[in-house]
């Protein structure tokens, strides 16, 4: 008698079929909040935004400072409505304009003028005189004599009409006894000394002289005032 060989094996037809399923799949499971790997991928992201936000503030180094509204003339006692705040970025000259923070000291005037834009310079500033002087600004290009200084009093002569040998040109005293604020170099046009910058406080009577002998291109020369005559 003739026997299959799954029975000479011992072994039923059902039990051979079963050895030969493939292994139950595993579930895959959703990445946990502890798995390291989605921590430093979260660490590497918050460090790449932090890096983008600290070099964008690195670039970003502007500061307000007061530009002037409209144009503002020698002698002018500053308002608000003169001026309006600009972020500029000045790094290190910063310090020489007015801080928008710190904001204009109160009663203070212009040594000089001040074009509509331009940003307002510390140098052109003078506090109110007590004694109702207005701050002018002279350029010269003589010498000084060593006893004119800030503080000191001067007379300013102007020339004019000397436009050759034989003309007959005309010589005034148009401030006398000018309290001299400050001096500075004025600069050219290509940076180079072109002369000195006297600021003064005059008298306001004596303001449109000085102004009239700028306009005209007088030669001004400032002396030591001689107390004698006044």
């Amino acid at each position: 008698m003739l026997h299959s060989a799954s029975e000479e094996s011992g072994a039923s037809p059902a039990a051979s079929r079963s050895d030969l399923r493939p292994p139950p799949a595993r579930r895959l499971r959703g990445p946990s909040w502890r798995d390291p790997r989605l921590l430093v991928g979260l660490l590497l992201i918050v460090a790449s935004v932090v890096s983008v936000v600290l070099l964008v503030a690195a670039q970003d180094r502007t500061v307000p400072v007061y530009a002037a509204d409209r144009g503002l003339s020698t002698g002018a006692t500053l308002e608000a409505d003169d001026l309006r705040i600009v972020n500029v970025q000045l790094d290190a000259a910063s310090e020489h304009y007015i801080s928008a923070e710190a904001g204009v000291p109160p009663d203070a005037q212009l040594s000089r003028p001040v074009g509509e834009g331009e940003l307002l310079p510390s140098s052109a500033l003078v506090a109110g005189d007590a004694d109702g002087r207005q701050p002018v600004t002279v350029e010269v290009e003589h010498t000084l004599s060593g006893s004119v200084e800030a503080g000191r009093l001067v007379d300013v002569w102007t020339a004019s009409g000397f436009s050759s040998a034989e003309a007959q040109g005309d010589v005034s005293l148009i401030a006398a006894a000018a309290e001299v604020a400050d001096i500075w170099e004025s600069q050219s046009t290509f940076g180079t000394s072109g002369g000195l910058t006297i600021e003064l406080l005059v008298d306001p009577e004596e303001l449109p002289g000085l102004l009239t002998a700028h306009g005209r291109g007088d030669s001004v020369t400032v002396l030591p005032a001689d107390l004698r005559d006044h």
